[in-house]
């Protein structure tokens, strides 16, 4: 109510533009006005607590040119942080998501949160594909379980990548990527209308060191070419240009500029630690819909701080 009463009242969005944005009926977006001025929520002014991250999603979709963005709390530790944008992020989907979709899915742990707070949804002839091949070994979070649980919590059907996500060469990547079966999973991966993916950062932190896929080395090395974060395992710089890291060679799975030309990316990441990262994949263009959460979203608004 708090929303749509800023775009109503504030930014002078008509009650049909309002419905389209937030994929509502105009119907629906009158009864909330109405009822957002009875409880009071709507005066003079607008007076509710979350007031503050609906103006930070607007500057995020004005600054970045997004299609839209979410702006969740932050926690008091980092694990609550991502259990808001679990939370928050599956709730978007809901919200979004419609029969006859095909959604192309990553990894992360945030992105595993959204998965696992997804409620079940009977979507008619809904696709989910894999857009990056399983973790290797000993990895805790494993784009096969990702895809497989959106696909579940959808009711839908899933085309998986059966690959490592990263291999010891680039020959054994390119002889990968020469079977056909690998290919076309691939093809379907690129030509998915919504994509669900996390991004990371380039910290000892990271996700790709702490599952074996990086050295600290190895990411020292892609830092000092200028990389500030990652998706679907590929490196970018603070501009959003790729960096060709050590692992860039190795990984198996759509790239960054396959990414771009998908319709609807939707990014769930969080946390300062990764303010860097997310402001460099919205330069880059990669993302369509940001869900983050309020001290991230304040860093990347204004990075220079």
């Amino acid at each position: 109510m708090a929303r749509i009463g800023w775009l109503y009242y504030h930014q002078g969005l008509t009650q049909q533009d309002i419905a389209d944005r937030l994929g509502l009926s105009r119907v629906k977006v009158l009864r909330l006005l109405a009822r957002a001025r009875e409880e009071g929520i709507v005066q003079i002014r607008i007076d509710h607590p979350s007031l503050r991250f609906v103006e930070l999603e607007e500057r995020l979709r004005q600054v970045f040119g997004l299609k839209d963005a979410v702006v969740v709390p932050t926690g008091e530790t980092e694990q609550q942080t991502r259990e808001a944008l679990g939370q928050f992020g599956a709730i978007y989907l809901e919200r979004t998501l419609g029969p006859g979709d095909t959604i192309g899915t990553a990894w992360g742990v945030t992105l595993r949160e959204v998965a696992r707070h997804l409620r079940p949804l009977s979507l008619a002839d809904v696709t989910v594909v894999q857009l990056m091949g399983g973790l290797n070994a000993g990895g805790l979070i494993n784009p096969l379980d990702i895809a497989r649980l959106v696909a579940e919590k959808l009711h839908g059907q899933v085309q998986m990548l059966y690959t490592p996500a990263f291999v010891d060469s680039e020959e054994i990547r390119d002889a990968l990527l020469s079977d056909h079966r690998i290919a076309q999973t691939l093809r379907a991966g690129a030509s998915v209308g919504a994509a669900l993916v996390g991004i990371g950062d380039v910290s000892h932190e990271s996700s790709l060191v702490r599952w074996g896929a990086l050295t600290e080395t190895e990411l020292d090395e892609a830092v000092r070419r200028g990389a500030v974060g990652d998706i679907l395992g590929r490196h970018f710089d603070a501009a959003g240009r790729p960096v060709e890291s050590p692992l860039s060679r190795r990984v198996i799975g759509l790239p960054l500029e396959a990414l771009r030309r998908i319709p609807r990316v939707i990014a769930f990441a969080g946390g300062e630690r990764k303010a860097a990262a997310i402001l460099g994949a919205l330069r880059g263009g990669y993302v369509d819909v940001l869900v983050t959460d309020e001290a991230a979203a304040r860093r990347v608004l204004v990075p220079d701080k």
